[in-house]
């Protein structure tokens, strides 16, 4: 009874970022703090790991009749940590990563439904746009409680913001209770696609699919294009976006007078770089910041400049590297059921295309649970 209701508290609290943060010495990078970097206590973390113990001989009983997979996932991030340019900051990564997977692991174990997290998903869901909606009206953040949960607080005049040019007119893109606006948008488009799946009633996607428009995000929206709307193959997709995603780092010496996308193409080109410094075991999970330090420039060297590279492949590659690569297809293939991964091949889909082009999949606790949950439904 109490793990069902921990089960509709996580998905309540799923967006939200209420989180204890701690700068240690391994959180900076070139002197500065990161964001990225700091490992951080999240409320929902407390609420999963509650979660897992009140599930952990479920758990426990998994683990034994899966050592070979729980082993070679074990060496690797031993392995992983031990040759990471940042140590401490890849154990930290890890952990927070290995909680992720156990809940992941749970759902799965206790056959979590669609009808088991609609109603709570639905309420987090709307609350979140509601929150967007009255942002964007007022171009400015809301307060309150909702500080609690992670919003932001900002106004039309703050500096570093996501912004709509429109008609001569400049508009703060809402980002709810997230860091950004595309974060927002990539989750939303996740719940879009459960509801969708699920033939929920059409009021409730239109309200989603309005939350999607607010975002302002080129990438969902393609995504939503080319996937709920011309219903185009999602192997092809997959295939099509991740050729593009190596590819990318080649198309550098396109010019560009904006500021943000000039940043961008010059991080894909040093994100080559990464990978090919550490291409076996990859510079730690987490590691890519702490190693991009040692290839900018010194003007680059800015807590806004810092950040991973937006391209999920690259900075995955980066991080885990090839050995890492192969060990996730190694695993899914001692696992495979061709029946069970065609269930998910649009989420993988939704995936690649966004993440062709941001990073936040793997980077942000709210876009991997929203990834995790919908998984474990789907499977």
């Amino acid at each position: 009874m109490f793990s069902t209701i921990l089960l509709q508290l996580i998905i309540l609290f799923l967006p939200t970022q209420l989180g204890l943060h701690f700068w240690p010495e391994f959180s900076r990078a070139a002197g500065i703090k990161v964001d990225y970097l700091s490992p951080t206590l999240y409320f929902i973390d407390i609420l999963i790991a509650s979660f897992v113990l009140l599930n952990l001989q479920s758990v426990v009983g998994w683990l034994k009749h899966n050592l070979t997979p729980v082993l070679i996932f074990l060496v690797f991030a031993l392995l992983n940590t031990y040759f990471s340019v940042s140590p401490l900051n890849s154990l930290s990564w890890w952990t927070h990563l290995t909680l992720y997977i156990i809940f992941f692991l749970v759902l799965r174990l206790r056959m979590v439904s669609w009808a088991n997290i609609r109603a709570s998903l639905l309420a987090s869901t709307f609350l979140i746009i509601i929150l967007e909606i009255v942002q964007f009206v007022n171009q400015s953040s809301v307060g309150g409680i909702f500080y609690w949960l992670g919003e932001r607080a900002f106004t039309s005049s703050t500096p570093g913001l996501a912004r709509l040019y429109f008609l001569g007119n400049n508009f703060v893109r809402a980002p709810s209770i997230f860091s950004h606006p595309n974060s927002l948008a990539g989750y939303l488009m996740i719940v879009y696609y459960l509801f969708h799946k699920y033939r929920a009633p059409l009021w409730q996607r239109l309200v989603i699919f309005l939350g999607i428009l607010l975002t302002f995000s080129k990438a969902v929206l393609l995504a939503f294009l080319l996937i709920i709307s011309l219903h185009v193959s999602p192997v092809f997709l997959i295939w099509f976006f991740l050729v593009l995603s190596l590819l990318q780092p080649f198309v550098t010496m396109i010019p560009t007078a904006i500021q943000f996308i000039s940043d961008r193409i010059f991080l894909l080109t040093l994100a080559k770089d990464i990978v090919l410094s550490s291409p076996i075991f990859g510079v730690g999970l987490g590691g890519f910041i702490p190693s991009l330090v040692h290839y900018l420039p010194g003007s680059f060297l800015l807590s806004e400049k810092l950040q991973p590279v937006h391209n999920l492949l690259l900075l995955l590659l980066s991080e885990i590297g090839l050995l890492g690569f192969g060990i996730l297809l190694l695993l899914i293939r001692l696992d495979y059921k061709k029946n069970r991964y065609q269930k998910i091949l649009t989420l993988i889909a939704i995936v690649i295309i966004t993440g062709a082009f941001d990073h936040y999949w793997w980077t942000l606790p709210q876009n991997r649970l929203i990834l995790l949950l919908s998984g474990a439904v789907l499977l």
